[in-house]
């Protein structure tokens, strides 16, 4: 009898350990095709992310040049002007990697952080036995929460350092804090680096005050704030704290501009235009709809109540201040939402999964531990993967962006670049808002009229005038010295009426002015003076114009009747270079026509 009770026991350990091993391999296998629906989802093209581009063009200086400048070197009206690059760690990377492999290593590059970012998130909720299936069930909420901010830019960085962060800082005071004490001395290394990078800098810093800040009240007031589960620094642990926090802060300053890199920054925070910038409106604004991605943020807001429950059960000050801080610190503007979903998304996880520990029923543990519900979560992964190569989920969701490597032909302007260069037309430009990183990216040596990196109320008002043609802009024009302009707008076909409403009109009818290249979203014009005789004898386009077509037919018919050989030859131009463009085959059927007698 007490042989066959020993055989059971031992049948009923093997057969625990057997499930045991199953949930092991489900969880590693779940996780390992999150992370692939990571990488897939974080591999699209470059798309309308001018900034990537004169990233690139200020890594190319400071390689070049041996020197982080603080005056503007790609602005000819700005030219001069204080401009501190403050992200050129970042710059130096994305260059040296573009060198490596071009425009693809660098989307590589962002993909694997990513992967690594989400993985690094995993580990830290294992440390805290959060189970499997909830945990990647919250990354993967997140995942869809950030869609917005996948692309390759410094902000990337941000995201890494602040997984790190928390990652020592957790793994110090609620797992091991002996074996994780050496890993502290790695914090103001990931300070030095993070403030050569980028401004989510100083949100990294208020998380390592608040917990300075916590871990000093606990030492004070231990049993008021925190419970036998986490015992109270020594003096020495708190000295050496202290110690690393003000070094890291020291750390800062430990740039090429020192303090003025902030100051700079600040400046910049303070400009009225960012009234009109998506990123930088409250997210609970009226005046924009930002579908499923603010409403995710607003939910994880409002998780935080779970939070504040937990730091109220568990007497975690920590959770509290962390919640408080970072809740405060994100509804400012749209763009610090997801640097409170990434700091925040642990501190959730841990307060659902202590709510879920207190349920007592069997069938709700083991359905949540069990292999279902990672079947199920894995079979929507699948799903997800298998639309992502043809956009399909994108479409469905009605989101836009285009899988793949490399640039977006349909939305960076690079056909119209490519003529710029074979024309060799260069001057003193006038570009859309979204071309100029391309362009002294593209041009080194050449100066733009406007980029996103060093914006001021006075050009950009300027430049929003001479958009909408406002009175006296001729003048502007002449004044600044242009002599070419670049035109963009990746909805033109969607939107033609806007070609009548913005400054194009001007040029378009204005003889100064001459139509050399144009495409569904672009435009290039140069003006009628010496230098550019032989562009304009060779390229420009006196009849197949699509303005005229657009919005004066008789005129564009007349313009065909008079000049039927150099229409042809201009539709002939524009079929050898562009011949599936919308634009080009409605003008040329209606050409066509015209030249037939039809």
């Amino acid at each position: 009898m007490a042989k066959q009770k020993d055989k059971n026991v031992k049948q009923n350990k093997k057969q625990a350990v057997k499930i045991a091993e199953e949930n092991i391999y489900a969880s590693w296998g779940l996780l390992g095709l999150f992370l692939v629906l990571v990488f897939m989802a974080s591999s699209y093209k470059i798309s309308g992310d001018d900034d990537l581009f004169w990233h690139l063009a200020t890594g190319r200086y400071i390689v070049e040049n041996k020197v982080v400048p603080d005056k503007d070197v790609f602005g000819h009206i700005t030219s001069g002007t204080e401009w501190i690059p403050f992200e050129w760690g970042w710059d130096i990377l994305t260059y040296g990697l573009y060198n490596i492999g071009g425009y693809n290593a660098i989307l590589v590059f962002r993909s694997l952080a990513f992967c690594f970012i989400f993985l690094v998130l995993y580990l830290l909720l294992r440390k805290f036995k959060i189970n499997s299936f909830l945990s990647i069930a919250a990354l993967f909420f997140l995942l869809a929460s950030i869609m917005d901010r996948l692309s390759p830019r410094p902000h990337i960085l941000t995201y890494i350092f602040f997984v790190l962060l928390l990652y020592i800082l957790l793994s110090y005071r609620y797992i091991n804090r002996e074996k994780y004490s050496k890993y502290l001395y790695a914090v103001p290394v990931i300070f030095l680096l993070w403030a050569n990078s980028h401004m989510g800098v100083l949100a990294g810093g208020l998380i390592l005050f608040i917990f300075t800040i916590t871990e000093t009240i606990i030492f004070y007031k231990h049993g008021a704030f925190s419970n036998s589960e986490v015992k109270p620094l020594t003096k020495l642990q708190l000295r050496n704290l202290w110690i690393i926090s003000v070094i890291s802060a020291a750390m800062l300053l430990v740039n090429p501009h020192g303090l003025s890199t902030y100051i700079y920054a600040y400046e910049h925070t303070k400009m009225k235009m960012l009234e009109s910038v998506n990123e930088w409106q409250n997210p609970f604004s009226s005046k924009l709809d930002f579908g499923f991605i603010v409403t995710f943020y607003k939910i994880f807001l409002f998780s935080g109540i779970l939070v504040l429950y937990y730091a109220f059960k568990k007497r975690d000050l920590l959770f509290a201040l962390m919640f408080l801080s970072f809740a405060v610190y994100s509804v400012r503007a749209i763009r610090f939402t997801v640097d409170y979903e990434m700091i925040m998304l642990v501190f959730i996880v841990i307060s659902i999964s202590y709510i879920f520990s207190n349920i007592r029923s069997a069938g709700f543990n083991n359905s949540l531990n069990g292999n279902v519900l990672k079947g199920v979560l894995g079979i929507i992964f699948v799903y997800i993967i298998s639309q992502l190569p043809s956009n399909a989920i994108y479409e469905k969701i009605q989101y836009y962006r285009i899988y793949g490597w490399g640039i977006n032909s349909d939305f960076i302007p690079v056909q119209m670049f490519d003529f710029k260069k074979e024309a060799g037309i260069s001057g003193t430009p006038f570009n859309h808002f979204g071309t100029g990183g391309y362009l002294v990216w593209n041009f080194p040596g050449e100066k733009n009229y406007i980029d996103s990196r060093n914006l001021n109320d006075e050009i950009y008002n300027e430049y929003n005038a001479m958009m909408v043609m406002a009175p006296g802009f001729e003048k502007k024009l002449e004044e600044r010295g242009v002599d070419y302009v670049l035109y963009l707008d990746p909805d033109l076909i969607r939107r033609p009426n806007d070609l009548k409403r913005l400054v194009t009109n001007y040029f378009s009818t204005n003889k100064s002015w001459k139509l050399v290249f144009w495409d569904d979203k672009s435009m290039l014009f140069v003006k009628d003076i010496p230098k550019f005789a032989d562009v304009i004898n060779r390229y420009e386009y006196k009849v197949i114009d699509p303005y005229t077509a657009l919005f004066n037919k008789a005129e564009f018919e007349n313009n065909i009747k008079q000049n039927p050989d150099a229409a042809k030859n201009e539709l002939k131009r524009k079929a050898d270079t562009d011949p599936n463009g919308y634009l080009f085959q409605s003008l040329n059927n209606a050409a066509n026509k015209i030249l037939t007698g039809f």
